[in-house]
């Protein structure tokens, strides 16, 4: 019975719904709560380009509150941005800083507008956006000072390396809170290391190297050495000089993080030791030369050790019997020296050269930069610096040369007609004399200056040039420069070599006969350079005495060749050349020494003039002034002389 009405009650029911009309379901229609819930989803998801079409929808309703508004065009604005939709990025940010002008206060807000206009109307005007919010004062500093340092990546993103530097210097000189420059400095050190090794390396051949010490440049090298450190740590023995000078010389406005890096870097790689070779002659004819250059790179040693820099210094007496052995069983990787060519030329001939880098103590080296590389002046460094100087502070035009005919006059003649060339002045005058035959002077400086007659001196015609240049030895010019003053030509300017330079002493010259003279010096002991007045002061306290050219060399090379530990072999030459031409060296006591890509070395020497008390700087407007006087001196002479000679005549 129960079963028969279960049934019954199930055909009942399937008839009553077969019967019941057709209902058709429909999606039920949002309302804007719906939509701004949906939305809201999206926008937590992280779901742009659902939350930018749901806002951009619900942006254009008419009836929403202002709070909602501004809900609504700031995620409209963020959402674009992040779905690369810089042109609804751009209003919706317009419009959400009408509705809240507070937000403009926000770096966030400038940063993705200025990103969104550098897309959408290029560099110019997004350069133009950045300076103009880098320089607005209405804003907070943060804000200034974000707008600047994205200028400057850009700049240092494009190559515009020293604008990228200018542009964090102004920013960071204007700050005068330190918490301001902590975070300015951190910011830029950020930046800085996740750029690559090549690029900074790249960078670093367009900054200001002279000052890396201060605020940006400390930063750029700091990075520069680390990032060179990260990707070669076996370079530490060069870079540790470096780094640790910038550990306790850079003025960072916050020290400590790069302290503690610097100490790690001790705990990890140690105190690196660099082995130095000098060839110097210790005994015979040159040994007080060899001891100067030795006392320098002692005084360079120590400073170097009392600032953590671990340098071992091996010293060889190139005037021992066995010294050419001595130096086949050393190992350094840099050779200062030798003074002598002929010293030079045993080690090309016993093949040193090719297994040991050396840094030459002489004027001239055949296949400079492969055989070896110079540090020291060269004669066309000698006899440029005086031209320069003669040209450029004189204006004069026309040169004299007066050489002694031996292999050191002719070298040295050659380089003066080079130089004179590249300057684009005359060598008017060009004449060779024996200088071991004093008595032929006379005679062969009157053929030099167009003297027909000894005896009618104010007939004697005006030479072709305005200075002479005698590459000779002091000595020895201390008895031509007279033969040109027995011919009234005192008004000349006289140029020689470095030698006069070296071998020059107090109270040892005749005053008239050197007022007007040029010689070329590497060290000059009044020099202000950082470098020079370390030795200085160094020296005075050690050894109580004033260093010299030959102490400046010896110092500089040991300093220098610190730096240089990691120089490839000597049969990869090109490589030295490049690392020498890109070389960050900068702490000379001495003119500085440059070296091509060829490696080839330049030196800007100092000029100076003598005088019976001292060698002083050349002082042109003084020189210029002693030749008028004496020129002025002479027509007065020579008028006399004729007068007198017409009213004899007459008589």
């Amino acid at each position: 019975m129960t079963l028969i009405r279960s049934i019954v009650f199930l055909l009942c029911a399937m008839l009553l719904f077969a019967c019941a009309p057709e209902r058709i379901v429909t999606e039920p229609v949002r309302t804007d709560a719906q939509r701004m819930h949906q939305a809201d989803r999206y926008w937590a998801n992280e779901n742009y380009a659902m939350s930018r079409d749901l806002y951009r929808e619900i942006s254009k309703l008419p009836d929403i509150s202002p709070r909602q508004r501004l809900l609504v065009e700031q995620r409209l604005a963020i959402s674009s941005f992040h779905v690369e939709d810089y042109q609804q990025a751009i209003e919706s940010f317009k419009k959400w800083a009408e509705l809240d002008p507070g937000i403009k206060r926000s770096w966030q807000w400038h940063e993705m507008y200025a990103l969104s206009i550098k897309e959408t109307s290029g560099d110019d005007d997004y350069l133009s956006y950045l300076l103009s919010v880098s320089k607005d004062r209405l804003f907070p500093q943060e804000i200034n000072n974000n707008a600047s340092l994205y200028l400057a990546r850009f700049h240092f993103d494009q190559g515009r390396y020293p604008e990228a530097m200018t542009v964090l210097k102004n920013t960071y000189g204007q700050l005068t809170i330190l918490n301001q420059k902590q975070d300015f400095e951190k910011s830029f050190h950020d930046y800085l290391s996740e750029l690559s090794v090549q690029k900074l390396t790249q960078a670093s051949s367009f900054i200001d190297q002279d000052k890396m010490y201060q605020f940006p440049f400390n930063i750029f090298f700091w990075s520069l050495y680390s990032a060179k450190l990260a990707d070669d740590p076996s370079q530490w023995k060069s870079l540790q000089p470096r780094i640790a000078a910038l550990h306790r010389q850079a003025d960072f406005a916050d020290p400590k993080p790069f302290a503690r890096q610097f100490e790690q870097w001790m705990d990890k790689l140690g105190v690196p030791a660099h082995e130095v070779a000098l060839l110097l002659p210790l005994s015979g004819q040159f040994s007080s030369t060899g001891w100067k250059i030795l006392k320098g790179a002692g005084q360079a040693h120590w400073e170097m050790l009392a600032s953590d820099t671990q340098v071992k210094i091996r010293t060889i007496n190139t005037n021992s019997k066995d010294w050419i052995q001595e130096l086949e069983k050393t190992n350094p990787t840099i050779v200062g020296g030798p003074v002598s060519g002929r010293t030079w030329d045993k080690i090309v001939d016993a093949g040193l050269n090719k297994e040991k880098t050396f840094f030459t103590f002489l004027p001239r080296i055949d296949d400079e930069g492969i055989s070896g590389w110079r540090f020291f002046a060269s004669p066309n460094d000698q006899v440029r610096s005086m031209i320069n100087r003669a040209v450029e502070d004189l204006g004069f035009t026309d040169f004299g040369v007066f050489y002694p005919e031996d292999d050191f006059g002719r070298a040295y003649a050659q380089a003066f007609w080079e130089e004179a060339n590249k300057k684009g002045v005359r060598v008017s005058g060009l004449m060779s004399y024996p200088g071991d035959e004093p008595s032929r002077w006379n005679d062969i400086v009157a053929s030099f200056l167009n003297i027909k007659s000894k005896h009618t001196p104010y007939r004697h015609p005006e030479p072709d040039f305005q200075a002479v240049f005698i590459p000779d030895s002091l000595s020895r010019a201390k008895g031509l420069i007279p033969q040109f003053f027995y011919f009234d030509q005192n008004q000349l300017l006289f140029m020689g070599p470095m030698l006069w330079y070296q071998a020059y002493s107090p109270n040892t010259l005749e005053q008239q006969y050197f007022n007007l003279t040029m010689t070329p010096g590497p060290w000059w002991n009044e020099d202000l350079a950082a470098g020079a007045q370390d030795l200085i002061s160094g020296f005075d306290e050690t050894i109580n005495t004033e260093p010299d050219f030959w102490v400046a060399l010896g110092y500089d090379f040991v300093k220098f060749a610190s730096e240089m530990q990691n120089l490839p072999s000597t049969s990869r030459h090109e490589r030295i050349n490049k690392v020498l031409a890109q070389n960050n060296f900068n702490n000379w006591s001495m003119a500085p020494i440059y070296w091509n890509e060829q490696g080839q070395a330049f030196q800007d020497l100092h000029v100076f003039q003598l005088s019976r008390e001292s060698m002083v700087l050349t002082d042109t407007e003084y020189i210029n002034s002693l030749i008028q006087i004496r020129k002025a001196r002479q027509d007065q002479w020579i008028r006399m002389i004729r007068e007198r000679e017409e009213k004899q005549t007459s008589d």
